[in-house]
């Protein structure tokens, strides 16, 4: 007997499936620099504490058993696996909540999938006003800011250690991804804000258009006339022959 032919297997449907390829693309790029930049925080940390260890702890360590000092190690790499364990598992559903926050208004934007036009507006807007804040928020610093600022930036050249250059290198992505995720968040949202009442004046008119042919369906024959060329201002009735644009107008109303 032929061997039947084999069929797709049938696949849950998957919450990421009403996302672009683009839309997941940012997504990552986002989950994964805000991952990354906390791993930089969390290896400064480490090496902060390793560095002020005192060199009594470290002795003490040394003079251990072999036993003793595997166990040690041993249970700092297994906390370890634990949280990369965790975080793995939390990959995919980390990704669904960052596409939610990206896209929040994601099928109203997918009925009116041709707005190309519209988010280069509102990218060109918010670009113009965060110049224009910017350059109001430089225009408000002092001298005594910038010294502020210079200050600052020595002591840390005295006083870091290079655990706190890591971690301090890891809050400035941090604040970098942040900046541009919120700027991307804002830009978005205002899109589909814009496609929200877009959307909700195409239901509004099309209920009037629907309310509208209602009450004309129900019209007299002469009270629908009255109606047409009051709105058209031409005639329906021409040497008692029905004009073409009042039969295309009752068509488009409904009314056979």
């Amino acid at each position: 007997m032929p061997r039947a032919s084999r069929s797709a297997p049938e696949r849950e449907p998957d919450p990421l499936d009403v996302y672009s390829t683009w839309d997941l693309r940012v997504a990552r790029i986002f989950y994964y620099s805000i991952a990354i930049s906390a791993l930089i925080i969390m290896l400064g940390l480490y090496v902060s504490i390793i560095t002020k260890i005192p060199a009594a702890t470290w002795e003490w360590y040394v003079n251990l058993d072999t036993g003793y000092q595997v166990a040690i190690v041993g249970g700092i790499i297994t906390a370890h696996l634990i949280v990369i364990v965790l975080f793995y598992a939390m990959f995919r559903g980390g990704i669904y909540r960052m596409c939610r926050v990206l896209y929040k208004n994601r099928l109203i934007a997918k009925k009116y999938e041709d707005h190309t036009t519209l988010r280069w507006l509102v990218g060109v807007l918010l670009i113009s006003a965060y110049v224009t804040i910017f350059a109001v928020i430089i225009g408000i610093m002092t001298v005594d800011f910038w010294k502020w600022v210079d200050t600052l930036w020595k002591w840390a050249l005295e006083n870091f250690n290079a655990g706190l250059w890591i971690l301090w290198s890891g809050l400035v992505v941090l604040l970098v991804v942040l900046f541009f995720f919120l700027m991307f968040l804002i830009w978005n949202h205002l899109v589909f804000l814009v496609l929200r009442v877009i959307t909700r004046a195409k239901e509004e008119e099309e209920v009037d258009i629907e309310i509208r042919k209602g009450k004309i369906q129900k019209m007299s024959e002469a009270e629908r006339i009255k109606e047409y060329e009051k709105e058209t201002g031409k005639v329906a009735i021409y040497r008692g022959k029905e004009m073409s644009g009042y039969s295309k107008w009752k068509r488009k109303m409904g009314v056979k």
